[in-house]
């Protein structure tokens, strides 16, 4: 496991601390969230490029 560390000032950390807590979150668990978006968001990209990249070779043909 690696540790990654985020200064943020007060107003910034309580901003995100009580936008976690409308979500239900704590502040560790929305950051999780939020990583685990963006890799689903990154591999679903790479799939669309990869099938777009696809369906233009055939066309080309």
């Amino acid at each position: 496991m690696r540790k990654i560390v985020i200064n943020l000032n007060e107003k910034d950390y309580l901003d995100f601390l009580l936008e976690s807590n409308e979500h239900g979150f704590t502040a560790e668990e929305q950051i999780h969230e939020i990583i685990n978006y963006y890799i689903l968001v990154r591999k679903l990209r790479t799939k669309i490029q990869f099938s777009n990249n696809t369906i233009t070779s055939f066309s080309n043909k």
